[in-house]
Formats: C-alpha cells, sequence, structure tokens
C-alpha cells in the first residue's frame, strides 16, 4: 500500500476503528474527527491535528455544538502549535494503543520510509515478520517520528508504502507425517 499517497485522514482511518469516528456524514473525506480515551481529535486536510477533552455527553452533541465546543475550550491542544507534525508523536501523546480485538490475518510485511526533505537521501526500510497490517503501519509512523526526533525535527521522514511480502518457496516447510 503506498501511504504516502494517503491523505492524513485516510491513514488516520486506518488506525482508529470505525466506531470512534464521529459525524462521518458532515466531515470532509480528507477529514476526520474521532473520539479515544478522553479527548475528541479533529484531523484538518492539511493533516494538522487538534484535540480537546471530551465535553460531559460528548455523544449527544450535533456537529456544529462540538465544533463550538472545539472553538471555545481554554484545554484545546494544536499539535502544530505544540511543534508535533507526524503522526507517531499524536499517537504517542494519545496513548496510542494498536486494537487486537479482531482476528486479522498476520504475514511478514515490508516497511519503506523516506525523508521528504532530502528525497535523494538513502532511505529505510524493514521487514516485521507475523503481525497485522494495523501494526506495521503503527510501527512504520512511530518509527518515522523516532527519526524526525533523532534529528531535531531538521528532516521529515515519512511511511512511503508498506507492501506484504509473499513467503517464498524455499521458506515453506514441507513436514510430512
Amino acid at each position: 500500500m503506498e501511504i504516502l499517497n494517503e491523505t492524513p485522514a485516510q491513514i488516520w482511518r486506518l488506525l482508529i476503528p470505525s466506531t470512534s469516528w464521529m459525524f462521518p456524514d458532515e466531515v470532509p473525506e480528507d477529514e476526520l474527527i474521532f473520539h479515544y480515551r478522553d479527548h475528541i481529535y479533529f484531523v484538518n486536510n492539511d493533516g494538522s491535528v487538534l484535540a480537546m477533552p471530551k465535553p460531559a455527553c460528548y455523544d449527544l452533541l450535533d456537529f456544529g455544538t462540538m465544533l463550538e465546543c472545539l472553538a471555545t475550550s481554554d484545554e484545546t491542544i494544536d499539535f502544530d502549535d505544540e511543534g508535533a507534525f507526524d503522526i507517531g508523536f499524536v499517537l504517542k501523546q494519545m496513548g496510542y494503543v494498536v486494537p487486537t480485538r479482531k482476528r486479522r490475518e498476520k504475514a511478514t510485511y515490508q516497511i519503506e520510509i523516506v525523508n521528504t526533505v532530502l528525497p535523494k537521501a538513502h532511505g529505510h526500510r524493514y521487514e516485521l515478520k507475523n503481525v497485522q497490517f494495523l501494526f506495521a503501519l503503527y510501527h512504520g509512523l512511530m518509527r518515522c517520528h523516532e527519526l524526525n526526533e533523532k534529528t531535531d525535527w531538521e528532516y521529515e521522514h515519512e511511511l512511503k508504502r508498506i507492501v506484504k511480502v509473499e513467503p517464498k518457496s524455499s521458506d515453506k516447510v514441507q513436514v510430512n507425517l
């Protein structure tokens, strides 16, 4: 999957279960509002993320009232203002945990990361074995955050793609009983 071509909202939709999405019929496709733990998160079309504490009876509020709460809250967090420009940083602040309730197919995934500031620089490529796609996505985003942090945010590492690696015939073990 070419992650670099996806909008930030599409990436967030892969991470966050649809049961946590809010106002899906009213929010443009390139944006997302969702709740997670004690906060409500607003993903804008440019990838910026805002968060606010969940208001009482948040699930009863309509779209307009929710936006009004965001605009008037004294506790709104603007991650861009905090210097957080990568999804991994926001995931870390959220205390995000990859959902494991559903049984999903596990496979080997190759993850490719690029430096968008220096596109000709050597990229990073590695494999994760026997994991779900969602975990591979999460791991790749967190690795990008780690690389950005190591360069003191001078460079911007982004997840380019995640590819399922098909086992080679030599990797298969045949057991005769």
